[in-house]
């Protein structure tokens, strides 16, 4: 699957920005009254089930993540190997160009 690069780098400004604004937020520390010790067992359930849905949404965001570094890190290596094909043709160009300079040269 090939990498959107027009679509990151056109999304890159908000995508920044955004992160920003969430690494402020996780950095604030939280109400008071969030802290207040939860009365009844309900309230107690409640708070546990939204920290286990957000436990499992931090780690499929983590797996997807992992998986885009993946993809990026296969991008790199395929481009990597086209950039060493296409020094080496480029070489091999210049060597035949040399060799034809010569050739006409000597003529």
């Amino acid at each position: 699957m090939a990498v959107p690069w027009t679509q990151l780098i056109r999304w890159a400004p908000e995508i920044i920005t955004i992160s920003r604004e969430l690494l402020q937020k996780t950095r604030k520390p939280p109400p008071s009254t969030d802290l207040v010790r939860a009365d009844d067992r309900a309230d107690l359930h409640a708070r546990i089930v939204a920290l286990e849905e957000n436990e499992r949404r931090q780690a499929e965001l983590v797996e997807r993540m992992a998986e885009q570094q993946a993809e990026l890190a296969r991008a790199v290596l395929a481009l990597h190997a086209r950039e060493r094909v296409l020094i080496g043709a480029i070489g091999v160009l210049a060597v035949l160009l040399a060799a034809l300079g010569l050739w006409v040269a000597v003529r």
